[in-house]
């Protein structure tokens, strides 16, 4: 539909380790680390088809271009110490994430904040903003990377800042 209604540059993002959200792994796995796995296992077959329809998407459509962002891949390793490359192409940044497996804000039982509750103060130090969805850093982290890939397995077959250039 976005290739239809005149889009030629379009990315799309893979998932990510799913698992380890602080929802999964409380809730689902009951602090299990085999489920975690399994869970973040489960997500690797519908990445790989994401990069073969990148590659059939830009057979088929010559005048677009695709390109697959590798979600799992760029949050892969110790949460608690991710590293991008800056738009400058010539700096590293190390991002320092001291809270990896709980949310800033108190969840409720589907994982979403509990509604007028205070959220920590310290929120640039937190990969999860509630049980399930990230934080503005991390966001921001995976922007950074998403435009200008730090590892060459961060984009497929290319970043954002070669997409659109």
């Amino acid at each position: 539909l976005l290739y239809l209604l005149g889009a030629r540059k379009i990315d799309l993002p893979g998932l990510g380790a799913i698992g380890s959200i602080p929802y999964s792994f409380s809730t689902l796995c009951r602090n299990n680390l085999s489920c975690v796995t399994n869970i973040n296992n489960a997500v690797l077959p519908f990445n790989a088809g994401l990069v073969s329809l990148v590659d059939q998407l830009n057979r088929e459509l010559n005048d677009a271009r695709f390109i697959y962002l590798n979600s799992t891949g760029m949050s892969s390793g110790d949460p608690s110490v991710l590293r991008k490359s800056s738009n400058l192409l010539v700096e590293d940044v190390t991002i320092r994430f001291r809270v990896t497996n709980v949310g800033c804000c108190p969840a409720r039982s589907d994982g979403q904040c509990i509604q007028d509750s205070t959220p920590c103060q310290n929120r640039t130090e937190y990969v999860f903003w509630d049980a399930i969805h990230p934080t503005e850093a991390l966001n921001q982290f995976t922007a950074g990377r998403s435009y200008n890939a730090f590892l060459p397995s961060d984009a497929y077959p290319t970043d954002i800042s070669h997409l659109i250039s």
